[in-house]
């Protein structure tokens, strides 16, 4: 058999060498050592945890192994709420909060920071699109380097996040910028001439499952055929775009809403012999579309953020 390629090779073997290395040489506090791996412990043992159910839960939380960070944050800075926590820290949220709201919403930095006579380095990067702006926060041993870990963070929370938040990263393609760009060129014609566009949104279970059980690989492989599966129902002139591993927008030229709602009624979808379960959203627009991102919340009824499907 050949080997499992992907960032995380196996889901319960993770490499803690740099842990034991820093503990040998005392470099880190025994106590701060047996507290990370309590924590750990407890949430593999959980196999009703996030991290086994949603992509982005998955990868923050070993990531944040991988890098050694003692808690982990993702705020929603408009609200000052806290998206996602990792870490022995959980208490310290609102004051790290505090430390990073102020700072420029444009860079990567850190900043000193000590908690119970431990001296730490604060590390923040800034993410958002439109009004809505994130930080990731991640506390770390003052002179470790966890630049890498961090870009990867960024990378996952942006790419599995979607289509919410985008970095605004110029080396980076701007996924929802794009889909908006492409959306209102093949749908200019069709309603300026005063014909209906409707948009069906498919929010799909977590592959975060078959990660752990047959590999990335599998998963990639898995989402391909799932694309096909959804292509065999379309029209020639349905165009659609992947959102993320979970989301699928499909949009139809010239199709009331009640059209597409037969088209999908039920509709099962296949893929590795494994029957996925999902939900849909349908939204018909009638005028020229401005703005896709004022419009995205009647396309998809938010069923990414309620969570319906585990």
């Amino acid at each position: 058999m050949a080997a499992k390629k992907g960032l995380y090779v196996d889901f319960h073997k993770i490499d803690l060498s740099h842990v034991k290395a820093l503990i040998k040489e005392n470099k880190i506090n025994a106590t701060l050592t047996e507290n990370l791996l309590a924590y750990w412990e407890r949430r593999l043992a959980d196999t009703k945890d996030t991290i086994y159910s949603r992509y982005i839960e998955y990868y923050l939380f070993f990531e944040s192994i991988k890098a050694l960070f003692f808690a982990t944050f993702v705020f929603d800075m408009k609200t000052g709420a806290t998206r996602h926590s990792y870490g022995i820290f959980p208490t310290l949220a609102s004051v790290i909060y505090t430390s990073v709201k102020d700072t420029n919403t444009k860079e990567t930095g850190s900043l000193d920071f000590s908690h119970n006579g431990i001296e730490f380095t604060l590390h923040y990067v800034h993410s958002g699109y439109l009004e809505d702006q994130y930080a990731i926060a991640a506390l770390s041993l003052r002179g470790s380097a966890i630049d890498e870990n961090l870009k990867r963070m960024l990378y996952v929370f942006e790419r599995y996040y979607a289509p919410m938040s985008f970095s605004r990263d110029e080396r980076k393609s701007f996924l929802f910028s794009e889909t908006e760009k492409e959306v209102k060129k093949i749908t200019e014609k069709t309603l300026q001439e005063k014909k209906p566009v409707t948009f069906a949104y498919l929010y799909f279970e977590s592959l975060t499952k078959y990660v752990v059980q047959s590999g990335e690989n599998f998963a990639r492989e898995l989402l391909g055929e799932l694309c096909e599966d959804v292509h065999r129902i379309l029209k020639n002139i349905d165009h659609s775009f992947v959102l993320s591993t979970r989301e699928i927008l499909i949009v139809s030229l010239n199709c009331e809403k009640e059209i597409m709602e037969k088209r999908f009624a039920r509709k099962v979808f296949h893929a590795k012999e494994l029957l996925l379960a999902f939900q849909i959203k349908f939204h018909t627009v009638n005028e020229p579309i401005e703005n896709l991102y004022s419009l995205w919340t009647d396309i998809t009824g938010d069923i990414a953020y309620k969570r319906k499907i585990g």
